[in-house]
C-alpha cells in the first residue's frame, strides 16, 4: 500500500493532503474521489495489490534472530 502512495500512480491524494496542511496551509485537501461512496471495490483491490512493474522489486526483510 504505501508503494502505490509514494508511486502516486493509483492516487494524488497523498500529495494532495501534504499540500492542504504543508505547503499552502489552507487545510482544504481536494480528494479525488470527492466522497468515500465513490471508491469501487476493485480500486481498493489494485490499491493493496502488488506493484506490477518487472523492475520493481519487494523489500526483502532479513530474517528475525530475536523470535522465540
Amino acid at each position: 500500500m504505501a508503494c502505490h502512495v509514494l508511486r502516486g500512480e493509483f492516487s494524488k491524494d497523498f500529495v494532495e493532503g501534504y499540500r492542504a496542511i504543508f505547503i499552502d496551509s489552507d487545510r482544504n485537501p481536494k480528494w479525488e474521489p470527492s466522497r468515500l461512496e465513490l471508491i469501487r471495490d476493485d480500486d481498493v483491490d489494485r490499491f493493496f495489490s502488488k506493484i506490477d512493474d518487472e523492475d520493481w522489486e519487494d523489500l526483502k526483510l532479513p530474517p528475525r534472530s530475536n523470535l522465540p
